[in-house]
């Protein structure tokens, strides 16, 4: 795996947690006891992201917050799955090329 399909891998996979973080968050919004979640973000040594699932402070605006992270989260997953498309093509255009 090259560079770019590694960094691009790493935010798709970033994208999808949070997903599943905003999705849980509005899953149990008439859970009482249940606890928010919320997504940190690092950079990796390498290039990249880290993404990890942490505990957020309830806040009553959070549902809306949710949704709207929800739609960053889609926008970042399509935007690494073009990255990843055109590697694909352009890879596969180079071994035409070659052959």
């Amino acid at each position: 795996m090259n560079a770019i399909t590694g960094i691009a891998t790493s935010g798709l996979r970033a994208a999808s947690i949070g997903l599943q973080a905003a999705a849980h968050n509005l899953a149990n919004l008439a859970t009482p006891d249940a606890t928010r979640q919320s997504l940190a973000l690092s950079a990796e040594g390498a290039g990249g992201v880290s993404a990890t699932v942490v505990d957020a402070q309830a806040d009553p605006a959070a549902p809306l917050e949710d949704v709207a992270a929800m739609l960053t989260y889609k926008a970042m997953a399509g935007a690494n799955l073009f990255v990843l498309k055109v590697a694909d093509e352009t890879l596969g255009g180079l071994l035409d090329v070659s052959a």
